[in-house]
């Protein structure tokens, strides 16, 4: 009897001793984003093996889709529960310094990794003071089927011409894809708004923001020449307004579009997939008579000020921002390394990697202001009335305008 109630001793204390440590193991949580072509597999072996190498950290990955980050982000911060880091989209940055959240990043980094990242891809860099760390970068391009297409349009009206020829709505193959579902970003009015030379701001001298310009020639005419793609001349897909990014990818994938533009992680999912016909990779194309230009994308990683553990965060960013893992990340997702020490790998001389790189010195980036979430939402919302029949392209541009600088106080 005395012998149990040693050994139940020993158990009790030996107990104590784990939930002891466990106790005092530093918690850092991470937001952490589901890009396309991004494994549960991944986030899950980065947990697993960063504690390994600190065991007296417990780190916390929540994964969650992209088109929710943002208002679960939101939410967390509005709840005052904010993750220790979080993967943002970089035009969300201003809105967090806005809520006065966001710690500046740079005095908790070592300086190997800082210098190991390119100083033109620190789009989180506001009035000298980086507050984001950029996690992924990259330039929007055109993917299409080389097997059916053969040479790549470089202009919008070239493509129209290829698509009124390949287009078989009968055989459920259609030849550009487009969409008009609400998903976090409103690229696809980017790609040709882009591409006919506007934007969706006048820029003033000083850098700054003048008023909502999508209702000029470039911005009306970028939708005209989507909704005849839509309706006059019906070349992409049946009902665009139900197709997120995402769901046009997968459509893109099956086989059954000729033309979609994308950015680099449907290389990767294409290649994961296995894709069953030939594609290829093309710069974004433009109107004719304007200059080539696409949208460039950054996301960042940012540390929040309530954060009671700054300088484990910081070991984590070490540790996911060196080369084996950030090759792995970089694959998945299929951007460009942002980091220097893999620029020359050789896995990143593919053509896919090598167009997105050479459409970097004309692109565009998203409005860098607090309100652009609505905004965006504005222009997405009047673009579908436009599908649907419910306003012209002028009416429907001259409405997000006015609607967009009434908000902005114009």
């Amino acid at each position: 009897m005395k012998k149990w109630m040693a050994v139940g001793l020993v158990v009790v204390f030996l107990l104590g001793l784990v939930m002891g440590a466990s106790a005092q193991k530093k918690k850092v949580s991470v937001l952490w984003a589901e890009y396309d072509g991004l494994t549960p597999d991944y986030a899950a072996n980065l947990e697993s093996a960063f504690e390994k190498e600190y065991p007296d950290i417990d780190l916390n990955i929540i994964s969650t889709p992209w088109d929710k980050m943002h208002d679960r982000l939101i939410s967390f911060v509005a709840g005052k529960q904010p993750p220790d880091l979080s993967v943002i989209g970089t035009r969300w940055l201003l809105e967090l310094m806005d809520m006065g959240v966001v710690e500046p990043i740079e005095q908790w980094l070592s300086k190997d990794l800082l210098n190991n990242i390119d100083p033109a891809l620190m789009e989180g860099k506001i009035k000298g003071v980086l507050y984001g760390l950029p996690v992924a970068a990259g330039t929007r391009l055109m993917y299409y089927r080389s097997d059916l297409i053969d040479k790549a349009p470089e202009t919008f009206e070239e493509m129209l011409q290829i698509a009124q020829k390949i287009n078989k709505p009968e055989e459920k193959f259609y030849a550009v894809g487009m969409s008009g579902k609400k998903y976090v970003e409103l690229t696809e009015y980017a790609y040709y708004l882009f591409g006919n030379g506007g934007y969706f701001f006048e820029i003033l001298p000083d850098g700054s923001y003048g008023k909502c310009t999508v209702n000029d020639e470039a911005g009306v005419g970028a939708l005209t020449f989507m909704n005849d793609l839509v309706n006059t001349y019906k070349v992409t897909q049946p009902g665009v307004a139900a197709y997120r990014r995402d769901e046009l990818q997968d459509l893109f994938i099956s086989g059954n579009l000729g033309i979609f533009f994308s950015g680099g992680f449907t290389a990767a999912l294409l290649e994961q997939r296995g894709a069953q016909f030939q594609w290829s990779v093309a710069p974004m194309p433009h109107f004719e008579g304007k200059p080539q230009s696409t949208i460039i994308i950054t996301d960042s990683i940012v540390l929040f000020k309530d954060s009671q553990v700054k300088a484990e965060a910081a070991k984590f960013l070490d540790f996911f921002y060196s080369d084996p893992w950030r090759l792995e990340f970089d694959k998945l997702v299929g951007f460009p390394p942002v980091t220097k020490s893999l620029a020359n790998d050789s896995f990143f001389q593919k053509p896919v990697y090598q167009v997105m790189i050479q459409q970097i010195p004309g692109a565009k980036g998203w409005p860098l202001m607090p309100e652009w979430p609505e905004c965006n939402d504005i222009i997405w919302d009047n673009i579908v009335a436009t599908f649907l029949g419910e306003k012209t392209p002028q009416k429907a541009m001259d409405d997000a305008a006015q609607e967009i600088d009434s908000i902005r106080g114009m």
